[in-house]
């Protein structure tokens, strides 16, 4: 099974560096292989709205960037772990450009979710199942609450961690978890 992490380059704190390592030993414990793209402003671009993933290349988008890269990987992965920064309650800039930029893996349609919100639906039969960590220092609990209810709100299939406690909490968060593909659901 492989596992793809994603995280901000730009937030490499000390914090960041004890959750990677705690990550990459919990990870190999579980015969997962592992794929780390850390992600910053000079590896990607920011989505133009151009459409050009759904019109002129279906499922792929047209800029010619390290997300093509990270897209194939994701897709082909059986766990895709985000890496967060919480900034003010939010993705961090760079990470919320990977998850803006995930676009050709849905289909240009809409669907109405029960909540009255709607959504693109799925391209493809199975995606990797999804988790976010948001990290810092100091989080306060309505930024902590802030970042799981926008996650939450806009996937359906994502599991959300708050990285703010002991490590053994952590691995027990992930241990609960099925680490691998799960249906279409976004």
């Amino acid at each position: 099974m492989k596992a793809l992490l994603i995280s901000d380059k730009e937030f490499q704190t000390k914090t960041y560096q004890n959750l990677k390592s705690l990550l990459e030993n919990f990870l190999n414990t579980q015969g997962l292989v592992i794929k780390i793209f850390e992600v910053g402003t000079d590896d990607l671009a920011f989505c133009m709205g151009c459409f050009g993933c759904w019109i002129k290349k279906p499922g792929e988008c047209v800029i010619n960037d390290k997300m093509a890269q990270i897209n194939r990987n994701v897709m082909t992965s059986d766990v895709v772990i985000y890496l967060n920064p919480i900034i003010f309650g939010q993705f961090s800039a760079n990470i919320k450009n990977v998850i803006d930029r995930y676009l050709p893996n849905m289909l240009p349609f809409f669907e109405i979710r029960p909540d009255g919100s709607t959504m693109h639906p799925p391209r493809y039969d199975t995606y990797p199942k999804s988790v976010i960590i948001g990290y810092g220092d100091m989080i306060s609990e309505d930024d902590k609450q802030l970042f799981i209810d926008i996650t939450k709100k806009h996937r359906r299939n994502i599991e959300v961690i708050i990285y703010d406690e002991t490590p053994e909490t952590m691995i027990e968060a992930l241990t609960k978890m099925e680490l691998g593909r799960v249906d279409n659901l976004l």
